[in-house]
């Protein structure tokens, strides 16, 4: 059977993207899942890139993420294992509506 090819992401379509990182959550993919499918489909993307992606998808907080730098499907020499950073920022839950992140024509981003 022939692969299926696969949907290669912009790294300017965060929309796309996001919903493609609520998608996997939801149907049941880890936090290690959805970050190395992330880091699979764009590449090697700066840390912050990768970041952003999972703190306009999920309620994760800014000191977890900071955290979550350490791990070790990061490719960096991290220490973090999939499932320290699974403990650390799963389950992974979408970030409501109410509190949906926008980015400005500077390229900051608001609630």
């Amino acid at each position: 059977m022939a692969a299926q090819p696969r949907e290669v992401f912009v790294v300017r379509d965060s929309e796309r993207i996001v919903g493609e990182l609520r998608t996997r959550a939801q149907r049941g993919d880890t936090p290690a899942e959805v970050g190395t499918w992330l880091l699979e489909e764009l590449g090697s993307i700066p840390n912050i890139q990768l970041a952003s992606y999972l703190f306009h998808a999920f309620e994760i907080s800014l000191m977890s993420l900071k955290e979550s730098s350490n791990w070790v499907g990061l490719g960096h020499g991290g220490t973090m294992t999939d499932g320290e950073l699974n403990q650390l920022i799963g389950p992974l839950v979408p970030r409501s509506a109410d509190r949906e992140l926008t980015q400005n024509p500077d390229g900051s981003w608001s609630v």
